[in-house]
């Protein structure tokens, strides 16, 4: 009777092993995963169908080519998204007019904006 009182123990204990040193590696796989898991970076718009995004950093905003991974326009402060049209993202000196079906972007300054994109300034949301 002891002997087999004595392997239960043992299995027994060998469990609650098992089961502490498992929840230990999954807590550290958790805690990897959060560590390194996350973007520092987080898209607020989405543009041209996820060609284009535009993506909040730690004080600003910054339009980003997410198929060439490049930044095409930094301090955004506003953008209005005209899905299947145009698409329109502005900083302080700065426009950007990106067709939505031809996922091409132009970019020129403020100053040499149209009338019709001036107006247009109005509609943006606005990031601060």
């Amino acid at each position: 009777m002891e002997e087999k009182q004595s392997k239960f123990s043992r299995g027994l204990l060998l469990f609650f092993i098992g089961a502490t040193a498992l929840f230990f590696i999954v807590l550290i796989v958790l805690f990897l995963m959060s560590t390194f898991g996350k973007s520092e970076k987080e898209a607020v718009a989405l543009l041209a169908g996820n060609h284009y995004a535009i993506v909040k950093e730690e004080n600003s905003y910054t339009l980003y080519d997410q198929k060439e991974n490049k930044p095409i326009l930094e301090d955004v402060n506003g953008y209005f998204g005209a899905r299947n049209i145009r698409s329109y993202v502005k900083n302080d000196t700065e426009l950007v007019s990106i067709d939505e079906k031809e996922e091409e972007y132009t970019k020129k300054p403020l100053k040499k904006a149209s009338q019709a994109e001036k107006a247009m300034f109005k509609k943006m949301k606005k990031l601060e």
